[in-house]
């Protein structure tokens, strides 16, 4: 079983990396197309043709900011040798901005903020703190319905970050396993939102390695 699975991790890592390495390409020469066409022309008289290449551009940087996602991902499958850097870091104007970005890019979602403090301050790691909650967020726009709330509560000497949803998807009996490593949540025959069942599991990992704790609950 031990050799069984760390054939799978060196499967997915190299996987990962082989698909994402190839697909950088892609979206880095698109963007730098769209930037040679606007300085080519004059933006300001063709407001039409700039917004285009603009999102462009924008549409290839979400493609990006994805695969980058899973380049971290991929870190945690040997995750005793993820080093963290910490420092202070206002998580209140962090997740604020987070769901501000949110906001634009997903207008079909109904997302609803609630902080009980405007300024909480704690010892993360930014960079994967910020994915890590990037990577829930994510899972809520993919599998949670249309409304998606984001609480923040101060409670003496720790926080807590409540993100909860309208899904109905994730079942009991699943609900104990989405923390596994390449566990992914049966959906019958169907299989529209791609993933190797690490998202979560980086979550996680990062949680655990910030002192921290994470749960689910489910209503059904």
């Amino acid at each position: 079983n031990i050799i069984k699975n760390q054939k799978k991790v060196a499967e997915v890592k190299n996987d990962l990396i082989s698909n994402i390495t190839h697909e950088f390409k892609t979206p880095i020469s698109t963007i730098g197309l769209a930037l040679e066409s606007i300085k080519d022309f004059n933006g300001i008289d063709d407001k039409e043709k700039t917004k285009k290449y603009i999102d462009m551009s924008s549409q290839q940087l979400g493609k990006l900011n994805v695969m980058v996602e899973k380049l971290l991902e991929t870190a945690t499958l040997d995750s005793d040798n993820l080093e963290l850097n910490k420092e202070a870091v206002n998580i209140a104007q962090l997740l604020g901005a987070l769901v501000n970005r949110y906001k634009l890019q997903f207008a079909d979602k109904d997302f609803e903020r609630i902080f009980n403090a405007d300024s909480l301050i704690a010892n993360v790691d930014v960079f994967h703190f910020e994915n890590a909650i990037n990577t829930i967020l994510d899972n809520a726009v993919k599998y949670g319905g249309d409304t998606i709330s984001i609480d923040l509560i101060s409670k003496k000497d720790k926080l807590v970050i409540k993100i909860s949803d309208t899904g109905t998807i994730l079942s009991k009996d699943s609900k104990d396993r989405i923390f596994e490593k390449f566990y992914r949540v049966p959906k019958g025959n169907t299989h529209d939102v791609k993933g190797f069942g690490i998202g979560l599991y980086y979550t996680k990992t990062i949680v655990d390695k910030h002192d921290g704790s994470i749960e689910v609950d489910v209503s059904k």
